[in-house]
């Protein structure tokens, strides 16, 4: 890509922290943070960061991150973006790898593995959590009751809330629709996987290009 002036790449750095944090950027975030007086002004210097490929502008018209943008490399660290996981009936989740998204460390633990990936259905629409958001999952094996998880059953995969009680497993939506119900296991389950436990979910497609396949 073509290198930037200093004002570009405070352009790029804000931006990359802004979403890094589930954050719609805005022009009026961008000259406020940066102290531009003019709209004008801070309108031209984007677009001009735009036409050198850092960043550029979806089909709504909201500003995006390049996925080989690289700036504050000891401030965020690149998540894989992993298939999709369903908050309804459980789908396949594709183990490939759909992209790199730049994740604050703020988020992150050290020496800890971490994926994303994007959501389908409405399961867990209670929490928050809608379809087409990106969750962020800390790899783990092992979960507190009242934590939410990405479970894998029989090369199906879902997201929601474990519990368990003796030798069940509970794993409980929390949707307005009626249609989902807890999925009872039992632990003993060979078919049954822990992938992961929810660190943090980020809202819709802030990371991801139009013409990326999810």
């Amino acid at each position: 890509m073509i290198a930037l002036t200093e004002k570009e790449s405070r352009i790029v750095q804000k931006v990359e922290e802004w979403l890094a944090q589930g954050e719609k950027i805005t022009i009026r975030f961008l000259q406020d943070a940066l102290g531009y007086a003019s709209p004008r002004s801070i309108s031209v210097l984007l677009e001009k960061t735009i036409q050198k490929g850092w960043i550029y502008r979806d089909s709504s018209g909201q500003i995006r991150l390049n996925a080989q943008t690289h700036t504050r490399e000891d401030d965020i660290r690149y998540i894989p973006l992993i298939g999709n996981i369903a908050c309804g009936t459980p789908i396949f989740a594709e183990e490939n790898i759909v992209t790199h998204i730049p994740v604050s460390n703020t988020f992150l633990k050290k020496n800890f593995s971490y994926f994303l990936l994007q959501t389908q259905g409405d399961s867990m629409e209670k929490k928050n959590i809608h379809e087409g958001d990106l969750v962020l999952i800390e790899k783990s094996d092992t979960a507190q009751n009242g934590d939410i998880v990405v479970v894998t059953l029989h090369d199906m995969a879902t997201l929601k809330e474990f519990r368990q009680e003796w030798d069940t497993v509970y794993l409980i939506p929390h949707s307005y629709n009626p249609i989902h119900t807890p999925i009872l296991l039992h632990k003993e389950d060979e078919n049954i996987f822990l992938q992961g436990i929810l660190v943090r979910r980020f809202p819709g497609n802030y990371f991801i290009s139009e013409n990326t396949e999810t």
